[in-house]
């Protein structure tokens, strides 16, 4: 009797040791699939694998383990989708907790490079590389990026989850972006809920302390959310002239930029679009997933990856409707002999 009871317990564990066949979509996918359910070709995502293969490698010999590349494949299709992991997890043969620790370990490892993708231009030719960038394209001189906020939805927090609620009366981070003329990420702050004001947000960031500190250099384009200074320009409130009308429209034209830089962000990675719903996993990893897409964007941009052709997407950022106005002080006065200036130099 004992025996058979040894015998059915061997076969027990035996049954829960029985792994679902893991798909490996290098494999699975034409070329034209695989673009629009990874967002990235397949060599980008080896490259991808390489990036992070080194911290995500699990010291554990046990059999069923997810190597590096499964766990880069379920958290890109998690960031490609925004799919429940469950749903992510029946596809790729992982069980739930597998997505979920790998969504965890490929946005720290993304996360932490973060700084090497994302840069803003610091020293001379950095910065003079981005104005000819924006001269060329917009005929707007001078200028170091455009920035602007953008609310990606997340799963009401465990702790001040009423700071997160967003204007629009969602939970939310509102995410800080500044962008070059190439439609790539040059600044993500991503820590701030929903509740923040963008010009909060500016104010404590590095660039604006650098800008501060730097300000020959160059300057921001802003909307009206933002309070204009000597290095970061907004559109005059009331324009009595004709040059004012034109710097006006050719500052939208211009500060368009960073609002089709966050749509192709977001159309790329789904699990940011609101019409996914919402980020599912907890805040410390969903800010890590949030910048790993930052990542994933420039590096996609840098390699001319094409959006994929997805039907009910739209490509720009939606309007979100604007902030009031930002206070004023004596940086305002500054910031208004700034943009008077450039007014008579080149718009009139």
């Amino acid at each position: 009797m004992a025996l058979i009871q040894a015998i059915i317990g061997e076969n027990k564990i035996r049954k829960n040791r029985i792994f679902r066949d893991r798909l490996n979509p290098l494999d699975a996918y034409d070329d034209h699939e695989f673009l629009l359910r990874y967002r990235m070709t397949r060599q980008c995502l080896m490259d991808i694998i390489d990036i992070v293969r080194a911290d995500v490698m699990h010291e554990t010999k046990r059999s069923n383990a997810l190597t590096p590349e499964e766990q880069t494949f379920a958290a890109i299709r998690y960031y490609a989708t925004g799919s429940f992991q469950q749903v992510i997890g029946d596809i790729m043969g992982f069980s739930q907790p597998s997505v979920s620790r790998s969504v965890k370990r490929v946005s720290t490892a993304l996360s932490n490079i973060a700084g090497q993708i994302i840069k803003f231009p610091m020293d001379n030719r950095q910065m003079q590389y981005v104005k000819e960038g924006f001269m060329n394209e917009f005929k707007f001189p001078n200028v170091l990026g455009c920035v602007d906020g953008s609310l990606i939805p997340i799963k009401a927090p465990s702790s001040r989850e009423d700071v997160y609620i967003c204007r629009k009366g969602y939970h939310a981070l509102n995410v800080q972006g500044i962008c070059d003329s190439r439609k790539k990420f040059t600044n993500l702050i991503v820590k701030y809920p929903g509740s923040a004001h963008d010009a909060f947000i500016w104010s404590q960031s590095g660039v604006q302390t650098f800008l501060s500190q730097n300000q020959q250099s160059g300057y921001l384009l802003g909307d009206q959310a933002y309070p204009l200074k000597p290095f970061l320009l907004t559109p005059v409130r009331d324009p009595r002239t004709p040059a004012e009308e034109l710097f006006n429209k050719q500052h939208q034209r211009t500060r368009k930029v960073i609002e089709d830089t966050f749509g192709r962000w977001k159309c790329r990675w789904l699990m940011l679009h609101k019409f996914g719903g919402a980020i599912t996993v907890e805040l410390t990893t969903a800010v890590k997933a949030i910048i790993s897409t930052g990542v994933l964007h420039n590096i996609c941009e840098n390699k001319g990856i094409p959006l994929p052709e997805d039907e009910n997407v739209v490509l720009t950022e939606d309007e979100e409707g604007e902030d009031n106005a930002a206070p004023g002080g004596q940086d305002v006065v500054e910031g208004q002999a700034v943009r008077a200036r450039l007014i008579r130099a080149h718009f009139t």
